[in-house]
């Protein structure tokens, strides 16, 4: 049963790209990409600046209203 599946899924799969393939145009293929891989890298770079920034204001904020610390 559990090969059948598999088997299904890929024939599907294999059915889908045949055909798209076709109507695929290099041109467009290649912008996709680009954009897919600058998308990619905007996303993680603006993850870790926004990482930076919690962590920051995080401290910032937390450390004046915390009446548990001690001030050395």
């Amino acid at each position: 049963m559990n090969s059948n599946s598999a088997s299904l899924k890929l024939g599907t799969l294999g059915g889908t790209v045949a055909a798209a393939l076709p109507s695929l145009q290099r041109d467009t293929l290649l912008e996709a990409i680009i954009l897919a891989g600058v998308g990619a890298c905007v996303s993680f770079v603006i993850s870790m600046v926004l990482k930076v920034l919690f962590k920051y204001l995080q401290k910032r904020f937390l450390k004046r209203s915390d009446p548990n610390q001690e001030s050395h």
